[in-house]
């Protein structure tokens, strides 16, 4: 019975891991596109201006 708690711990903190990793990977993904976006348009505006 220990092992089935112990298992069953194990699973729920894998689980809380594996979404604290999804959140993060979310946030690095919307920081990278943002950036990106601020780049092409800095590059834009000094194309046209230049």
């Amino acid at each position: 019975m220990k092992l089935d708690k112990e298992w069953w711990r194990t699973v729920r903190y894998a689980i809380q891991e594996e979404g604290r990793t999804a959140r993060l990977i979310g946030v690095l993904v919307t920081v990278g596109v943002v950036a990106a976006v601020l780049i092409i348009a800095s590059n834009g505006f000094s194309v046209s201006v230049g």
